[in-house]
């Protein structure tokens, strides 16, 4: 059977890490026989990322682009791309390649069982942390890790790391019901699931801070992902 991928990076302000990551994409992909496709959404971004993406799908026929004109946060970058993925399988990943392409290796046993979520977490004891984050933002991580279990219950130990994949058909269906834009989506995507009764499976993951101008402000982030779960814990209980 034909494997298939629709791979979905969102992007803002990625020119300098985004043309790497995407050709370490189409390399690994063609090397594995698959048919894929590699939508890249542009997320309002103010730099040359743009430029950098056109450039890149004159390059690599599998790439494609979605343009937003402003910034709409992280959650509807992914959900537009899951939107026009058109493969049965898709996975969202970073701009800045933190887990690299090759950790699919470790995905593709989980779907051959029967799992329709597969997702990286950086904090099983088989994870490794390649370069880890700047303190303080290790620091709002753990918070908002520990806050989101005893929340929603939802036994899963990395909320946030950006790599994460699924049926595509199971996909459509829970992102078309995502409220959240910013980078608490992956909470209310793990809500939505839990709802539906879907089992997720977790992978140890290698992972690596990339070293890059930064676009968060983590106070302000914090006291707005405290507003985030706030939303969420009065739809989801």
């Amino acid at each position: 059977m034909t494997k298939e991928l629709s791979v979905i990076i969102p992007a803002y302000n990625e020119e300098a890490l985004l043309p790497e990551t995407v050709a370490s994409v189409v390399e690994y992909l063609t090397g594995k026989d698959y048919r894929f496709e590699v939508i890249i959404v542009n997320d309002g971004s103010t730099d040359r990322t743009k430029e950098k993406t056109l450039d890149l799908l004159a390059r690599h026929a599998q790439a494609k682009l979605i343009q937003f004109e402003t910034n709409r946060g992280k959650g509807q970058a992914v959900k537009a791309g899951i939107a026009q993925a058109r493969h049965a399988l898709c996975l969202f990943m970073d701009a800045d390649n933190a887990t690299s392409i090759r950790e699919w290796d470790k995905f593709e046993p989980y779907f051959s069982r029967g799992f329709k979520v597969v997702v990286a977490s950086r904090k099983l004891p088989d994870s490794r942390i390649v370069h880890p984050q700047p303190a303080l933002r290790r620091v709002l991580g753990s918070f908002y890790r520990v806050a989101c279990q005893q929340l929603f219950r939802l036994g899963i130990s990395d909320f946030n790391c950006g790599f994460k994949a699924y049926e595509t058909s199971l996909a459509k269906k829970i992102y078309a019901g995502v409220q959240l834009q910013g980078w608490a989506f992956d909470t209310e995507v793990f809500c939505l699931l839990q709802k539906e009764h879907v089992p997720v499976a977790e992978v140890p993951v290698s992972w690596e801070h990339r070293d890059k101008p930064s676009h968060l402000a983590p106070i302000r982030a914090g006291f707005e992902t405290l507003g985030s779960l706030w939303r969420l814990k009065k739809i989801y209980g």
